[in-house]
């Protein structure tokens, strides 16, 4: 007697299996483009050849990518092609994260010394301290200083967010109030060497160093506020003050790292935001959010987290009564300058 055989697979569930078959395969197609992208743009950026013109490294990146995918495509079956894209990658990937930063290049002037801190009990001297100034066309005058603060005239933290472009993005300053001692801003920033211009998509690969510089608050924020006419706003951050005193200390170890051991910017996962959180220990790091990669919403997560001092405003108020270009421009050259951009703002 001859079995039955298997009843027909319902019209739904076959369909849902192709469903699920062909979002793999989509899934999968957008891994391997998305390596061959990145790959591609590795041998754009950094392959070792330094008398290549940009024409000529672009040439090679497609070239790169072209025979990628046309092999891919000869080797026929799903496991051929995995293991064909593995190794494609890894010719180039290896060699990538092998690539070590090096300390002595031409550097841009306003960051072409790296500072030192040196902590002796509650004593912190500062070495390579920048101080420029600015002129009406906004060339700088050089000026690299030492300072020497007390940690337990520390009075508070406050934070400055410099917007950029489109809004998506923005660059964030710490500046410590040490009282009568003054204000001590950090900015960490990408290091350029002399010709090079920052771009989003160049901080993705081993183009630009990574540089903590330290300063004077006047020089800073003229550059950005006046210099460069570009949105600044100030904010008087909550953290207690063991906090802050913390954060100065955290600061001030990552930045005398990256003397004996420097770093490669990244426009993701070490850049002017998100080297902040890295340099401090994990039960002190804040919980990940779109806004710390999307810096320019970053005044919306800190409102919303309660970090910086509101006085009951909403946060369009806060930030329209926060921007301090007009008030930079009034004390330019006012010895007063700290004190005279903080009149008037919520948390001062």
């Amino acid at each position: 007697m001859s079995e039955n055989p298997d009843p027909p697979e319902p019209a739904e569930r076959a369909l849902g299996r192709r469903l699920v078959s062909n979002l793999f395969a989509l899934l999968r197609t957008l891994v391997y483009l998305l390596g061959i992208a990145w790959a591609s743009g590795a041998v754009y950026y950094d392959a070792p050849l330094p008398d290549a013109g940009k024409w000529d490294r672009a040439l090679l990146a497609l070239g790169y990518a072209l025979i990628v995918l046309l092999t891919m495509l000869a080797l026929g079956s799903r496991r051929r092609r995995f293991l064909g894209w593995v190794v494609a990658i890894s010719l180039i990937a290896v060699p990538w994260f092998l690539k070590k930063p090096v300390q002595q290049a031409d550097w841009k002037p306003t960051a072409s010394r790296l500072p030192l801190a040196l902590k002796e009990g509650n004593t912190v001297t500062f070495h390579n301290f920048r101080h420029f100034d600015y002129d009406d066309t906004g060339k700088p005058t050089e000026r690299w200083e030492s300072r020497t603060v007390d940690l337990s005239k520390l009075e508070g933290l406050d934070f400055v967010h410099h917007a950029l472009g489109n809004g998506l993005l923005a660059h964030p300053l710490l500046s410590f109030n040490f009282g009568d001692e003054g204000r001590i801003v950090f900015s960490v920033e990408a290091r350029f060497r002399k010709g090079q211009e920052f771009s989003p998509l160049q901080g993705l690969y081993k183009q630009y160093n990574l540089v903590y510089l330290v300063g004077d608050e006047r020089d800073f924020l003229k550059d950005r506020a006046i210099v460069r006419n570009e949105p600044v706003r100030l904010y008087r951050l909550t953290y207690p003050l063991e906090r802050i005193r913390e954060i100065f200390l955290e600061t001030i170890e990552t930045m005398n790292g990256l003397r004996e051991e420097p770093r490669f910017y990244n426009s993701l996962t070490a850049n002017c935001t998100t080297s902040y959180i890295r340099q401090a220990s994990a039960g002190k790091r804040p919980r990940f959010d779109y806004r710390i990669i999307l810096n320019g919403f970053m005044e919306s997560l800190f409102y919303e987290r309660g970090l910086i001092a509101a006085e009951g405003l909403s946060l369009e108020d806060l930030v329209e009564q926060a921007s301090i270009n007009e008030a930079a421009r009034e004390a330019r050259e006012d010895p007063a300058f700290s004190n005279r951009i903080r009149e008037g703002r919520a948390g001062f």
